[in-house]
């Protein structure tokens, strides 16, 4: 059962991901989560290197959108800094927000051309793959985050542990 929610790819942060094997691998669309991923936990400033990095991968030809179970006020504020299209309150892991995603960057059609990245195991990864979605696992951005999601993260390094036990076997 653990091997279907197995991301396709886990990388240190967005700016470590392979974006030439994305491209090869067919993938033209990007939905990206916000929190910890892009921007730290109930912060706003997105840094540099961030903005770099999201100009480059359009200037490569990936559309993307931002997905983020946080309130409208703080998606929206970041979705007008970015000028990326964003869904806020996605309810990640259900499908509902990733198929809105998919709705905006490509009327749903596309979806084997599509990757996810974030950093949660049990909101973007599950959530991803019950859409059979291509995942990009990163780490967080800073340890600091909601309660729940301090404590999913006990479990999600049990998960990430018996995939890299599972690779080396």
């Amino acid at each position: 059962m653990l091997k279907k929610f197995k991301p396709d790819m886990i990388c240190k942060s967005v700016l470590d991901i392979n974006l030439e094997t994305l491209a090869k691998r067919g993938i033209r669309y990007l939905i990206i989560d916000i929190d910890n991923t892009l921007v730290a936990w109930r912060e706003f400033e997105v840094k540099d290197e961030i903005i770099n990095w999201l100009e480059k991968i359009q200037k490569m030809g990936f559309k993307i959108c931002l997905v983020s179970n946080n309130q409208k006020y703080r998606v929206e504020k970041i979705e007008n800094m970015l000028g990326i299209p964003a869904i806020y309150n996605a309810k990640k892991p259900l499908k509902s927000g990733f198929l809105k995603a998919s709705q905006l960057l490509h009327q749903g059609k596309k979806n084997h051309q599509t990757a996810v990245i974030g950093d949660q195991f049990f909101t973007d990864v599950i959530g991803a793959k019950r859409l059979n979605l291509f995942v990009v696992l990163v780490r967080p951005l800073k340890e600091k985050e909601f309660f729940v999601t301090r404590i999913n993260r006990i479990f999600e390094k049990k998960i990430l542990k018996y995939y890299e036990k599972d690779e080396k076997e």
